[in-house]
């Protein structure tokens, strides 16, 4: 319920308030920062978490607090869905993009297009959540006139890639 409140909260300020994303962020810092914050979510539920890629800062304008919303809501999402006894993946590249992959059933075709709606949930949807995560995500990315990206990560599960400006 606590989790609920406080994307309904996240939500409604993105509605009201606009984004300042004009400060120094360090990507890398953010992606340990919520990697480091996660784990014990992950490990309690039979599943790791990894940060990969660069090991320097990468630096992009924006708004550290948005942009590290946006990455809990996907690897709280890639956690709900990838299979126990695996590993979902944050990746930081120096280009100024975020990666997150999981080894879950990934995400059908027909349903990428409406992935990003509020309150949408796929057929058989097995997590207890609302349907506000990647509409969060979503707005996240677009206040910071970014992109995202979603794939396959082979053999199985889904990918997620936000790319933002480098400073």
């Amino acid at each position: 319920m606590n989790r609920l409140v406080e994307q309904l909260l996240c939500v409604a300020r993105l509605d009201s308030v606009v984004l300042d994303v004009s400060a120094p962020v360090d990507l890398r810092q953010i992606a340990e920062e919520v990697v480091g914050s996660m784990a014990h979510l992950a490990l309690a539920s039979g599943r790791s978490i990894a940060l990969t890629g660069s090991e320097r800062p990468v630096l992009i304008t924006g708004n550290a607090e948005a942009i590290s919303d946006a990455l809990r809501n996907l690897v709280e999402n890639a956690l709900a869905h990838t299979r126990p006894e695996t590993e979902v993946i944050v990746e930081v590249s120096s280009g100024g993009a975020l990666s997150v992959l999981d080894s879950g059933p990934g995400i059908p075709l027909n349903d990428r297009p409406r992935i990003f709606d509020r309150f949408w949930r796929g057929k058989g949807a097995r997590s207890e959540g609302a349907g506000l995560g990647l509409a969060i995500v979503i707005e996240i990315v677009r206040a910071h006139g970014a992109s995202i990206a979603v794939g396959d990560h082979i053999p199985c599960g889904a990918r997620f890639d936000l790319r933002f400006r480098p400073a």
